[in-house]
């Protein structure tokens, strides 16, 4: 019998860790920040992505479409 897994909720980014992304989106080419965003959207579309990840992504995909 295949048992169902909990996936623990991850804890919201911290303001370093939201620091961090931030830069790391800011590096990014135009074309980079472009697959970045249609990446995130795709994930949030896809119900197989874990829900203790949307956050984390939802909020990449803000920051992202931010800087464009």
């Amino acid at each position: 019998m295949k048992k169902d897994t909990i996936v623990p909720t991850l804890p919201p980014y911290t303001s370093d860790e939201e620091a961090a992304l931030a830069e790391k989106l800011k590096a990014l080419t135009e074309i980079d920040l472009a697959h970045y965003i249609e990446a995130a959207k795709s994930s949030l579309n896809n119900n197989s992505l874990a829900p203790s990840w949307r956050p984390r992504v939802e909020l990449g995909l803000k920051i992202a479409q931010g800087l464009t």
